[in-house]
């Protein structure tokens, strides 16, 4: 069994911190020491009580101090920095890119303004046609019936110019018998 499972924590971390084998007892000495680094920080939050300074001392025992942190190991930032060069790099490709882009879908803009304002142009002038197209077929409707009505005239005045002619040939013959 192990015997960092079968102990306290703090025996386990006095147990850890001696120089006694992992097999033997610690010695009480070894046993002391290890109290005594785990006394020694309530020890200093407790010790602004001595100068009457309660809520400091409350302050500590609430907020425990961690040890500052080992500092960072250095590291080497020239990848990183060569990375970043690279991307602005690609940047600024993608950014004039993208303005020529912008450029470009404004003349596309503007070129349909002005197929747009030409379409305009193009149906209004097919409304005017329409309109004007419609009178004229209003006109040729006037004209065909004032054609049809000048047609009947036409063929009456056909059929009397024909009834005068065969009147005019029954009295010729008519005269001639007379007179001869």
């Amino acid at each position: 069994m192990n015997d960092s499972l079968s102990t306290p924590p703090q025996r386990a971390l006095d147990s850890s911190s001696s120089t006694a084998a992992p097999g033997e007892p610690a010695t009480r000495f070894q046993r002391t020491k290890g109290a005594m680094r785990l006394a020694i920080p309530l020890v200093q939050r407790l010790l602004p009580l001595l100068d009457g300074n309660i809520g400091s001392a409350v302050s500590n025992l609430l907020n425990p101090h961690l040890p500052a942190p080992p500092p960072a190991p250095p590291v080497n930032l020239a990848p990183i920095e060569n990375g970043l060069a690279e991307l602005h790099a690609v940047h600024r490709d993608l950014s004039g890119q993208v303005l020529d882009q912008n450029l470009m879908l404004q003349r596309v803009e503007e070129q349909l303004q002005l197929v747009r304002e030409a379409t305009d142009r193009n149906a209004l002038a097919q409304q005017e046609l329409m309109a004007e197209l419609n009178a004229v077929g209003y006109r040729v409707e006037e004209l065909k019936a004032v054609g049809q009505k000048a047609m009947v005239f036409a063929l009456v005045i056909l059929g009397l110019l024909v009834l005068s002619i065969a009147f005019n040939a029954l009295l010729w013959l008519h005269f001639r018998r007379l007179l001869f």
